[in-house]
């Protein structure tokens, strides 16, 4: 340990130092949301809770059930059960989608080949207990029909 140490350890350079630093963030602008009131808006590209979207003609989901999305989930959490309707086309009779299990990846949106399923913006949903984070088909077509009616993918739900 040589003199200059020991001069540094003497005029707490080391303590003033970091006081500098803590020091200058009490002089700049602070950048609290307050959260109920006021909102961040989310980016572009966020992926947020799932939504069915509907056939603006018909009003029926524009699910086909290809069966895509549950395949290709990583965490299992898409369950379709199809039908043939009696024209001979098919849709989803059930889909249902837990949110506990999902990883938001985005699988689910790429592969889907009618664009019928999209995550929204919307990350402020809240669910008491466990049953209440597995989404039906009528929960997720809902949550479609208010997605579309905001006009953009930035806005929440």
């Amino acid at each position: 340990m040589g003199l200059i140490d020991v001069v540094k350890k003497a005029a707490f350079v080391d303590i003033l130092r970091g006081m500098s630093v803590t020091g200058t963030y009490f002089v700049v602008d602070k950048v609290t949301v307050e959260y109920p009131k006021e909102k961040l808006a989310t980016y572009p590209r966020f992926r947020g809770i799932h939504a069915l979207l509907t056939d603006p003609d018909t009003g029926d989901a524009k699910c086909v059930a290809c069966m895509l999305c549950p395949t290709i989930c990583p965490s299992q959490c898409i369950h379709v059960e199809g039908e043939e309707t009696p024209d001979g086309r098919s849709h989803a009779k059930s889909f249902d989608l837990d949110l506990a299990r999902c990883i938001f990846c985005g699988l689910c949106e790429e592969v889907c080949p009618v664009e019928a399923i999209r995550l929204t913006p919307s990350w402020d949903y809240v669910g008491r207990d466990r049953s209440s984070l597995v989404l039906h088909k009528e929960d997720l077509v809902e949550i479609g029909r208010i997605s579309m009616n905001t006009g953009s993918k930035k806005e929440s739900i």
